[in-house]
């Protein structure tokens, strides 16, 4: 076991706790792991379940892949994480639907003794063992960046009007981008945001607002939206439209829709994470963690700019298909 937690602290960073680790190789298959995202019909949470599933099977334990079919139920979070909690797992990886409705239930599963990850997007509560996530609003102010860099790139100037896509409220991980944003953005006194909507997490309702937005501010220069579906939904609208080389879009994460309207244009970059590794790291952090070891109370799992120039080059390829991704040695962004 000393042996496998030993390269679990040189692969990610951690720091090992005096706690008489047994010096022996142990049998980790009885060992079970559950890991929750917000929903299990999304492209981002099934690249989570793929770095979790990888590193379970290098491991050797059992993992348990859950979550509500939408982000929009944080009671069906809440119920799957008490569940999680009667069934006693050697540990917990979670991402967190609501800060406020997951706070009590995560602060429940660490005073039941069992050790918590918090991936992607935290609770109201520091009662875990680790947050592993993006720094979001670091990937908010690169995100205002890029629009002023575009918006300058098209017209000679920073300046014009700007809207922004909030897929749901309550979740911290888009609080913190869309604080990013917009601070960032004052940086750019050329460049107003004129309105914000924020959706419900589905698609034909981004689509909806990006159209209205480009109907009621026709010489609007740009737009940002902050999650995936938002960013299938602006950049569709932009390309019924016929408005990609007019408006420049940003947005997070890899869809495929989002992906491909990169390579065509109508998505100017994308704020990448690395759900992959949340996963991945995840499951080597909860069986670390049920075994001793200490970590920080904040890894930052990076976040990355893609644009048509750079989406083939090595380092980026992985980050937009988990099935290209290749793992190196894991330390947590500096």
């Amino acid at each position: 076991m000393r042996k496998i937690l030993l390269i679990a602290a040189a692969a990610f960073g951690c720091t090992m706790a005096q706690a008489g680790l047994e010096a022996r190789a142990q049998d980790f298959s009885k060992t079970k792991i559950d890991v929750i995202v917000k929903a299990t019909t999304s492209q981002y949470w099934a690249t989570v379940f793929d770095g979790a599933r990888a590193a379970a099977k290098v491991l050797g334990v059992q993992i348990a892949t859950l979550g509500a079919p939408s982000e929009l139920d944080a009671a069906g979070e809440v119920s799957i994480m008490e569940n999680a909690i009667s069934a006693k797992p050697a540990g917990i990886v979670i991402a967190a639907t609501n800060a406020q409705a997951l706070a009590e239930p995560i602060a429940a599963a660490t005073k039941a003794g069992i050790p918590v990850i918090v991936i992607d997007s935290n609770a109201n509560t520091d009662q875990y063992v680790t947050f592993l996530a993006t720094n979001n609003e670091t990937g908010g102010q690169k995100a205002a960046d890029e629009i002023a860099r575009c918006v300058k790139a098209r017209t000679g100037n920073a300046t014009g009007k700007v809207a922004y896509l909030t897929a749901l409220a309550g979740a911290q991980s888009l609080n913190d981008r869309d604080k990013g944003f917009v601070e960032e953005l004052k940086k750019y006194p050329g460049l107003t945001i004129v309105e914000h909507r924020v959706g419900n997490n589905m698609a034909d309702r981004s689509l909806a607002d990006s159209e209205d937005l480009l109907t009621r501010h026709p010489d609007l220069v740009a737009m940002f939206a902050d999650n995936e579906l938002e960013g299938d939904g602006a950049g569709t609208a932009l390309s019924e439209k016929g408005l990609g080389s007019k408006v420049c879009l940003v947005a997070f994460d890899t869809s495929d829709t989002e992906i491909k309207f990169l390579r065509t244009g109508i998505i100017d970059a994308l704020i990448v994470q690395n759900p992959y590794i949340m996963g991945y790291a995840g499951v080597w952090y909860a069986l670390a963690a049920a075994h001793g070891v200490v970590f920080p109370k904040f890894v930052d799992s990076g976040v990355s700019v893609v644009t048509k120039d750079n989406m083939e080059s090595p380092q980026m390829v992985g980050l937009l298909d988990p099935n290209k991704y290749v793992l190196s040695p894991f330390l947590g962004a500096q």
